[in-house]
């Protein structure tokens, strides 16, 4: 653990850029009690800290990876930051989750095969809603949403005139998305 406490946050990224899948293991042990901290005084269990130190890593590799990530500050930093995005994302998912069950099913700590069918549910009622919309659209609320780019760079991406553009365009898609699902499930409950 010593050894992993010396090796510096330029020689880790170095290793993600030349795509030294070792510093997977690295990263993970070097970070995981700041992260598990944070995660665990926020709510989260060990098993949610693992997940989300898991995913920070794995944003880390993409951002390095893409070219995406400049290393302006501690790699802890860094990890803890999108730890912490990730977990309000989670927990604001559980607690709209949660809101939305009858008592009886809310108590229940383990997802049941309920929970699960209502999410791949949701899932394939967000793509086929995406699948409906513009096509800039879709490719705008992707890239936003799950390749996590800025609004700087959605707007180079899709030529827009500036980040502003952006903005106001995702809002307008995302306002579209929206739409569609509700109407969809309007639809559905009609049947």
């Amino acid at each position: 653990m010593l050894k992993l406490n010396l090796v510096s946050d330029e020689s880790l990224v170095e290793r993600i850029r030349n795509n030294d899948r070792s510093a997977l293991g690295d990263l993970f042990i070097k970070f995981e009690k700041v992260v598990f901290k944070h995660i665990q005084t926020h709510g989260g269990s060990l098993d949610d800290a693992k997940d989300m130190l898991q995913e920070s890593i794995i944003v880390l590799w993409q951002n390095v990876s893409a070219g995406r990530f400049k290393l302006q500050s501690k790699l802890s930093t860094y990890l803890v930051a999108v730890a912490k995005n990730k977990w309000m994302v989670e927990m604001r998912k559980k607690k709209r989750f949660v809101q939305d069950d009858p008592p009886e099913i809310a108590h229940h700590s383990e997802p049941g095969i309920l929970d699960k069918i209502v999410d791949n549910e949701m899932i394939e009622q967000v793509r086929f809603a995406l699948d409906q919309i513009k096509p800039v659209c879709k490719q705008l609320l992707l890239l936003f949403y799950f390749e996590e780019r800025s609004m700087e760079e959605i707007a180079k991406i899709l030529s827009f005139a500036n980040m502003n553009v952006a903005k106001a365009k995702k809002y307008q898609c995302k306002k579209a998305l929206q739409d569609f699902v509700i109407q969809s499930m309007q639809k559905e409950r009609r049947i």
